[in-house]
């Protein structure tokens, strides 16, 4: 595996990879998942030409798992949705996987779920991805409408998976999400103007989901099925 020098280059290797899976499956990245297979072959347009492996994370404490795809120079640490330590994975992962000799990861930096864990657990699905993060501002960049979302999504049945959603990729990519009073219209046009460029995925669409998603956290819209 790759050496890398310090949790910038880690940041930005997983940032590259993961803008580069999202171009060629022409949609957003897989976040979470009921068995880490899916992760193998999809999305189909992204994996049939570029295979991935997954093996348990040596030392982990609970269930880790690293996703490693050679062609696309991406490594990914997936932990079960119970996993408490995640953050302690996270770092034997640094250490195993990237050499770092480090004994705990400092403020600039965070570990994310990519898909928020509260609505994992709610959907039921047993696995989610992680990645490294400048914190600060970013931490709290989608707090609120994690916290709203969760709320009423919480009866939603799971469909075995989920892609990471729009206002998750504003936040991953350092963009301030709107908010129930304020809308925050440059920020979706600096991200939808950014997700074409850099992401691959259609500005239009991306700002409807982005306006769908705020809708559906402003109010309540789960039902038992």
């Amino acid at each position: 595996m790759q050496k890398l020098p310090n949790l910038a280059a880690v940041i930005k290797r997983e940032q590259d990879a993961l803008a580069t899976e999202t171009k060629i499956a022409q949609c957003p990245p897989l976040v979470a998942v009921n068995q880490l297979e899916e992760v193998t072959r999809v999305p189909t347009a992204l994996r049939w030409n570029n295979k991935t492996s997954v093996e348990a994370l040596p030392q982990a404490t609970g269930g880790a798992f690293v996703v490693d795809c050679p062609s696309l120079n991406s490594t990914a640490l997936w932990v079960s949705t119970s996993n408490n330590y995640y953050r302690r994975e996270y770092l034997t992962y640094l250490k195993v996987i990237y050499g770092l000799d480090i004994d705990a990861i400092q403020k600039p930096y965070d570990v994310d779920h990519l898909c928020n864990r509260s609505r994992a657990e709610a959907y039921g699905l047993q696995f989610i991805r992680l990645a490294l993060i400048g914190s600060g501002p970013n931490r709290s960049h989608g707090a609120a409408y994690e916290k709203d979302i969760t709320t009423n999504e919480a009866l939603r049945r799971s469909s075995g998976m989920k892609l990471m959603d729009a206002i998750s990729s504003m936040k991953y990519w350092g963009y301030l999400s709107p908010l129930r009073d304020d809308p925050r219209e440059s920020e979706i046009a600096a991200y939808v103007a950014f997700a074409a460029s850099k992401l691959g995925l259609d500005p239009v669409e991306e700002r409807k989901s982005i306006l769908y998603l705020r809708e559906k956290a402003s109010k309540p819209w789960a039902k038992k099925k």
